[in-house]
């Protein structure tokens, strides 16, 4: 009798145990699925907040981490949104969306090389993945490597031939490898498939650009501006155009709304720096190098060419 009443004792207690453990996990389940209204509202801070719950629950949850990584990102904590993919992934080693935002971050970081490990892994996993060859082609995009970025675009392109986004960033990289016929078809299916897409716009806007087409350039890129008017970079390419016209005043007028966007934009110092020369004001423009060399900016081949070019227009001007 003692030995039925032992067992029975035991038995309960296991089934005390199970339930709390299954309550735990619901609790767990039900911070995290808050957690995910938060981030959809853009409630950042509060949904960081119900993932921590969440995992103070069931520390093993891997969805809890890796929805806090994207929602300490979208805070700016990257330190912290990648230690919780790193703790995701070593809970999941498989779990192919954290590999996929952990890259994306590693892209933002200028980590391109870890960018590129993490979409290797995700392509090796499974190899249909649209999203891992455009974020390996973005990584190789950054780093200069446009043979290899223009063949992982183009394998997302056999995916998923809809998405006017890697027609547009394809078209990016056959300007630079001096394609423009190639990055003008591009734009153009982009446009096709999304009149609204801005990278399309202000790529067109660099090829005509390349093929001295100064007032098709500046329609692309005023039309790129009105869809988009909180980024930099469309500015730092309306300049370019302003200075082909010799019109330095408007074209430092967008270099200090580039600035005003983002003040970090190192590269934003050498375009004005090459429309000061243009203008005659030697010494505003040796003040944005050093501003520039301060940023920690890269003097990236087209930098050069830009700073090279307003340099021997100065100084043609000068020997006049």
């Amino acid at each position: 009798m003692r030995r039925v009443y032992s067992l029975i004792v035991i038995l309960f207690a296991l089934a005390v145990i199970a339930n709390a453990q299954n309550s735990r996990a619901t609790t767990a389940s039900s911070y995290l699925q808050r957690g995910n209204q938060w981030l959809k509202k853009g409630e950042v801070e509060k949904a960081i907040e119900d993932y921590s719950f969440a995992l103070s629950f069931d520390p093993q949850l891997v969805q809890a981490y890796s929805n806090r990584g994207l929602a300490r990102e979208h805070k700016g904590d990257n330190e912290g949104a990648l230690n919780d993919y790193n703790k995701a992934l070593q809970l999941n080693a498989l779990n192919i969306e954290v590999y996929l935002n952990r890259g994306v971050l590693f892209i933002k970081l200028a980590e391109y090389q870890k960018a590129i490990n993490d979409c290797d892994h995700v392509i090796s996993l499974n190899a249909r993945e649209v999203r891992a060859w455009v974020n390996r082609a973005v990584a190789q995009h950054y780093s200069g490597h446009y043979d290899v970025a223009f063949n992982d675009y183009s394998q997302a392109i056999k995916l998923d031939s809809k998405d006017a986004g890697i027609w547009a960033a394809r078209g990016d990289v056959r300007l630079q490898k001096n394609d423009p016929e190639g990055a003008l078809a591009d734009c153009q299916q982009a446009l096709k498939i999304d009149s609204r897409n801005v990278i399309a716009w202000n790529t067109r806007g660099n090829v005509w650009m390349k093929k001295k087409d100064i007032k098709r350039a500046l329609a692309d890129f005023n039309k790129a501006i009105d869809l988009d008017p909180q980024q930099a970079y469309l500015f730092l390419s309306r300049s370019r155009a302003w200075l082909e016209q010799n019109d330095f005043d408007a074209a430092i007028r967008d270099i200090e709304q580039a600035l005003k966007l983002n003040p970090a934009q190192a590269d934003a110092y050498v375009h004005r720096a090459s429309a000061y020369l243009l203008s005659g004001k030697s010494t505003e423009a040796e003040a944005d190098l050093t501003r520039f060399r301060k940023l920690g900016g890269v003097m990236k081949p087209e930098l050069e060419q830009v700073l090279r070019e307003a340099q021997q227009k100065h100084d043609g001007r000068l020997k006049q």
